[in-house]
């Protein structure tokens, strides 16, 4: 089955089932990933993906279009910030204010996916749950729905399903957990959904060189799907609930099963994945993100963030993320090697330790950076991951604007 055929196909299917189909997005976090881009008063998903929307709200579009109705988007949030943001993101999207939960975090993931089909439960007792994160980037391709469609089939018939798709990148893969599954003997045999045996959390380079040749493995994106009685039925307490253990409780209890497919995923987890998936300039692949004016020279390979009101200028800046963004009521500044991106996190926490100190300047895993400040040296804090010998100077004009300019030595 080719081309239009086959996606008209699909859409058949999944109407179908649609009218007992539900949305759980699961939205809390600590914003420490993508500092200070994401901080803890705004975490990763209620971030721009770009200058027209935010993660959240690539979320539930990608969802709607598929035909499943706004009033069946459930997002849960873990604290009044957050449901804040979330009402302010989402409910112009069609969402209802009353379908907007806040938890406890200490339910975790996994709890809060217990929660939020019990809330479902109450709206349709026949429900099948898509329980997705809030900030991921997908390309809802025609795999991605042949997928979906695929998992929604298998849930429907009593078996909770996992979307797994195939990742060839070894990087990648390695930051990645996996289900794995039996392959068919005949590598042709497509079947639209495979049974889990087993899981592998970030396998090593070899190991995982040796699951990617062997085929039998998929990247969990994350997206589980499964009926309200499925789910429910599993004996559990939501309250510090790991992932893991729910997961070995539905294979216990049930054929857990994979649908795969191989649209453009990535999880967003850095800021070099966040460069990865952003637009970028024809000649020098440089990525201009936020509403601040960004003015470069002689810039390569890098990622640039900038607010409204403040001008970065950058000169000689190579295979770096340089975001600048407004937190407390200060300006943060973060230069990052991107291929040490993952260290972000140790830079969030040590702000979160001494912003509230006369400390303006952190580093983690950097030497040799110089900040030069004007007045306005009180309310900036500048920080360093990978990035050796930079020079960060700061001014404020007497219209309140900010000029940074930011040089490799």
């Amino acid at each position: 089955m080719e081309g239009q055929e086959k996606g008209n196909f699909i859409v058949r299917i999944l109407r179908a089932l649609l009218s007992h189909v539900y949305v759980l997005i699961i939205a809390g976090g600590q914003g420490t990933r993508l500092f200070p881009l994401s901080h803890d008063g705004c975490p990763k998903q209620f971030c721009h993906i770009d200058k027209n929307r935010t993660f959240i709200q690539a979320t539930i579009k990608r969802f709607i279009d598929l035909g499943i109705k706004p009033q069946h988007v459930i997002i849960i949030v873990t604290n009044d910030n957050q449901l804040r943001l979330a009402k302010k993101q989402c409910i112009p999207l069609g969402i209802i204010s009353e379908n907007i939960l806040k938890i406890d975090p200490g339910y975790g993931y996994a709890g809060a996916m217990i929660k939020g089909a019990e809330f479902i439960k109450e709206l349709d007792e026949e429900a099948v749950i898509i329980n997705t994160p809030a900030d991921q980037y997908i390309v809802p391709d025609e795999s991605f729905n042949e997928a979906i469609n695929n998992a929604l089939e298998s849930a429907q018939a009593g078996n909770p399903t996992i979307l797994g798709v195939k990742v060839n990148d070894l990087v990648t893969f390695t930051g990645c957990g996996h289900a794995l599954y039996h392959a068919p003997d005949n590598e042709d045999d497509e079947q639209p959904t495979y049974t889990v045996h087993s899981f592998v959390e970030k396998p090593d380079k070899d190991y995982a060189t040796m699951l990617m040749r062997k085929g039998c493995s998929a990247c969990n994106t994350g997206i589980n799907v499964w009926s309200v009685s499925t789910i429910l039925g599993i004996d559990v307490d939501p309250m510090g609930l790991g992932t893991d253990t729910l997961m070995d409780k539905l294979k216990e209890n049930s054929r857990l099963q994979v649908a795969i497919g191989t649209f453009p995923w990535y999880d967003c987890g850095t800021l070099k994945s966040l460069y990865d998936i952003s637009a970028k300039t024809p000649n020098h692949e440089n990525a201009n993100l936020g509403k601040g004016i960004i003015e470069r020279t002689d810039c390569r390979d890098s990622l640039f963030y900038s607010i409204e009101g403040v001008t970065l200028r950058a000169t000689n800046i190579r295979d770096t993320a340089i975001i600048i963004n407004n937190i407390d009521d200060r300006i943060v500044i973060a230069v990052v090697e991107l291929s040490d991106s993952q260290k972000v996190k140790e830079l969030a926490e040590k702000y979160k330790e001494h912003k509230e100190l006369l400390v303006n300047d952190f580093a983690v895993s950097a030497r040799n950076n110089e900040i030069m400040r004007s007045d306005y040296s009180g309310e900036i804090r500048v920080g360093f991951v990978g990035v050796d010998g930079c020079i960060v100077y700061s001014h404020k004009n007497p219209d309140g604007t900010i000029e940074i300019a930011i040089s490799k030595q």
